[in-house]
């Protein structure tokens, strides 16, 4: 059952959430709800993204409220889909008693921003979409569910390499995001590596989370990349989901035949770039955590499940909402006290545990560990290619 209350702007929805009852939180008494906070855009650029995240967030929570249990209250604050929203966000949460633990933020900018906050209060952040490598590191409160580009890129250049069998390529990044600045710097260090690659212009534009690129903003890289000498036959680009789908259209409409090549390129934006321009998508290829089509038995009954309550198949973001509730009900149910030096060593626990992604485990650092999907855009659909080199470590 819900009860949705607010508090200086914060929404609480509470449910119902049984943990193992060999496990009990000893601190936690039976009647109080266990406050978990909720960092994420309902609003700006990212807000469609962030209210997939939510729903997956939801489902993951529902999952465990068939049978009576522990109450968990899920605190809700609007980032706005900016680093200084996630920051806000973050202090109102922060100053909520009994709140030992925050989801989010969505971008790897407004959670590298967020850090000192998290150090500050010591309070645990699990991010579900944030990719930028390094930032785990920076904080032990800090946890990533979805996999760092470190993990995703050089599998991926490898398998778009063998499958495109391109020679001649494009780099393309936002240079005002975290994530699209760094994950741009593992594709070329990665497409460095190859002889027979030849990066023949690299391009960028800056534009900061939460604001909007125009056609006009991209016109000069794109119009560089489309005629340079020799001809690319693949653009690596790094940006945010809105850039996306801005660029790909804008490409399309000037006569770009070039595979995009994009790192964390979602379903979602897949759809909404079609829609766009009819087949400026097509022939894409991501570098992801997940795939709708997946094999994987828990994979498939979440699909299930999830277009059984809502009616359509689940996004990549609402399974990466989905996976970092789940790991945190794990911990949630290994952890011996509620405060968050035991949420955080139950997180650092775990190893190889079952999920949608595959096997899940945390590293040293708090940044996931687990398989990544590569796949290639054909007919509004991502398809699979077998990923070439996978890393695991």
């Amino acid at each position: 059952m819900y009860g949705q209350y607010y508090i200086s702007g914060v929404a609480l929805l509470f449910l119902s959430v049984t943990l193992s009852a060999c496990d009990p939180i000893s601190n936690q008494p039976e009647e109080e709800a266990i406050l978990i906070g909720v960092a994420l855009p309902e609003t700006g650029t990212l807000g469609s993204a962030g209210q997939a995240i939510v729903r997956g967030i939801h489902h993951a929570v529902n999952e465990h409220a068939a049978i009576s249990g522990l109450t968990t209250a899920l605190a809700f604050k609007n980032t706005n889909s900016t680093a200084e929203g996630a920051m806000q966000a973050y202090r109102e949460l922060t100053s909520l008693e009994n709140l030992p633990v925050i989801i989010g933020p969505l971008s790897s900018t407004a959670t590298e921003a967020v850090i000192p906050v998290v150090n500050e209060n010591d309070i645990v952040s699990v991010g579900p979409t944030s990719t930028k490598a390094g930032l785990s590191a920076q904080s032990e409160y800090l946890f990533r569910s979805s996999l760092t580009g470190d993990r995703i890129v050089p599998p991926g250049v490898r398998t778009a390499k063998e499958n495109l069998r391109f020679g001649n390529v494009a780099t393309l990044h936002n240079a005002g995001d975290a994530f699209s600045k760094s994950s741009n710097e593992l594709v070329t260090d990665e497409l460095r590596k190859y002889s027979d690659v030849n990066i023949v212009i690299e391009e960028s534009y800056s534009r900061p989370p939460g604001t909007m690129i125009s056609e006009a903003d991209i016109a000069g890289p794109l119009n560089n990349i489309l005629s340079a000498t020799p001809a690319v036959e693949a653009i690596f680009l790094s940006a945010l989901p809105e850039d996306q789908t801005t660029i790909l259209p804008t490409a399309y409409r000037r006569g770009n035949r070039a595979s995009f090549v994009a790192p964390f390129l979602s379903i979602a934006e897949v759809k909404t770039i079609n829609r766009i321009e009819p087949g400026a998508a097509e022939g894409a290829v991501t570098f992801t955590v997940w795939l709708a089509s997946s094999p994987n038995d828990l994979s498939q009954a979440f699909v299930r499940d999830y277009m059984r309550t809502y009616g359509v198949i689940p996004d990549d973001w609402a399974a990466r909402g989905y996976v970092s509730t789940i790991i945190l009900l794990e911990a949630l149910q290994r952890a011996s006290e509620y405060d968050p030096n035991s949420v955080r060593d139950a997180l650092s626990g775990i190893n190889n545990f079952p999920t949608i992604f595959g096997g899940f485990s945390f590293n040293g650092d708090g940044d996931a560990v687990y398989d990544p999907a590569v796949a290639i855009v054909r007919d509004n659909d991502f398809v699979s290619w077998p990923v070439n080199g996978k890393q695991r470590f």
